[in-house]
């Protein structure tokens, strides 16, 4: 399958609201126009970091979606995680249990900045939010953009999707959009959203086929940076 036609599946489930965030809906349908790259890649530690650094590098771009057509079963996703934490640029942030799941979080480093992972792929047991046609890491790769108004606090030094740069967008327009995503992430979900669809979340995976894993060591890790997710914050970006 050629690589646009999987670029155009992957964003086809953005602009249908899938994802439950207004805002990604709203760029999937121009991506380019807000700094959204999107990228078919092999999962190795070659590819991921290259994408990364050219992505970091380059001025126009400010958010970044590596997909891997390849990761299809959980072996495939087991090999993708345990190959991400040797990749330079990553690291392993959160690991909390949460009703079954084991809510690993993926962090990147893109300078002083760190940037939350956010993962979504073809399998069942993610969050409906978070079940894609194709496996895919998207995270953000400059700094918040300088809004006048924020509409909700994320810890300090830390990026992530939410900071899409949309300071061309009408005030009405946003807020439509914020309150927007709300109802829409819940309708998607079937529930409130919880720790497993979080933004911090990277991947939710259920404990029985984790703890398999020889890289399960990453279950005692809860937060690899403490100073940069304080306590109080813990539960303030759960969409």
């Amino acid at each position: 399958m050629q690589d646009q036609t999987i670029i155009d599946d992957q964003l086809r489930f953005y602009r249908e609201g899938h994802a439950g965030c207004l805002f990604a809906a709203h760029a999937a349908i121009d991506p380019a126009k807000y700094g959204w790259r999107l990228r078919v890649v092999d999962p190795t530690v070659a590819g991921v970091e290259s994408q990364l650094r050219d992505a970091i590098t380059s001025p126009e771009i400010s958010t970044l979606s590596i997909i891997f057509p390849t990761v299809r079963t959980w072996p495939d996703l087991k090999a993708l995680l345990t190959m991400l934490r040797t990749c330079p640029s990553f690291f392993v942030g959160q690991s909390i249990e949460v009703m079954g799941m084991v809510c690993l979080g993926y962090r990147a480093r893109v300078g002083n900045p760190i940037s939350w992972v956010t993962g979504f792929g073809p399998f069942e047991f993610f969050p409906a939010t978070r079940r894609s046609p194709y496996t895919e890491i998207a995270l953000r790769t400059k700094p918040r953009p300088n809004y006048r108004i924020v509409m909700k606090e994320a810890p300090e030094g830390v990026i992530h999707l939410a900071d899409m740069d949309m300071l061309t967008m009408s005030r009405d327009k946003f807020t439509s959009l914020w309150n927007g995503s709300f109802e829409n992430t819940a309708k998607v979900l079937g529930h409130k959203p919880d720790l497993r669809s979080a933004a911090k979340t990277t991947f939710a995976v259920p404990v029985a086929v984790w703890s398999e894993s020889s890289w399960a060591e990453a279950r005692r890790v809860t937060s690899y940076l403490p100073e940069l997710v304080p306590a109080a914050n813990e539960m303030a970006h759960l969409v």
